[in-house]
């Protein structure tokens, strides 16, 4: 799954300036992501997703930005969390993927207050890809709803 976030990462090494924003949008898996969607991109994408995977990505051409997320139906379900930055916001700021997390614990383990399912989301903007807690099961609205959001 990794492997497919950093391909849509690498395909936008050409961008385009202007204020556009595109909602999150629903990666479906074998079809093409064109640069009519995502003007970011530099040339057209598709992305295949394992079965019971489900993805989103979410292009904001004013922050030359694209953020990338996936989940699992049957994913893992802890209650602990490895912090990890997953970009920046408008003002460069780093982005943590929970609000227990910042520069000083990342990379360490922080404990949520429920067990919450997990979903995984990198942004071209920088950090890593990251763990971020679901409010629930993942399903075909987990990632453009939860994932891909820009902060």
């Amino acid at each position: 799954m990794k492997k497919n976030l950093l391909a849509l990462f690498a395909a936008s090494a050409v961008v385009f300036s202007s204020s556009l924003f595109a909602a999150p949008a629903a990666i479906e898996s074998g079809e093409a992501i064109t640069t009519t969607e995502c003007a970011i991109l530099g040339d057209t994408v598709r992305l295949n997703l394992s079965k019971g995977v489900y993805g989103a990505y979410n292009c904001d051409e004013a922050r030359n930005a694209i953020n990338v997320g996936a989940c699992h139906t049957t994913g893992s379900r802890s209650t602990t969390l490895t912090c990890a930055q997953i970009g920046v916001d408008a003002n460069g700021d780093a982005v943590y993927n929970d609000t227990q997390c910042s520069a000083a614990n990342a990379g360490e383990s922080v404990t949520v207050t429920n067990p919450s399912y997990r979903g995984f989301r990198a942004s071209s903007t920088g950090g890593t890809v990251g763990a971020q807690s679901l409010s629930a099961n993942c399903d075909e609205n987990a990632p453009t709803g939860q994932l891909v959001s820009f902060q």
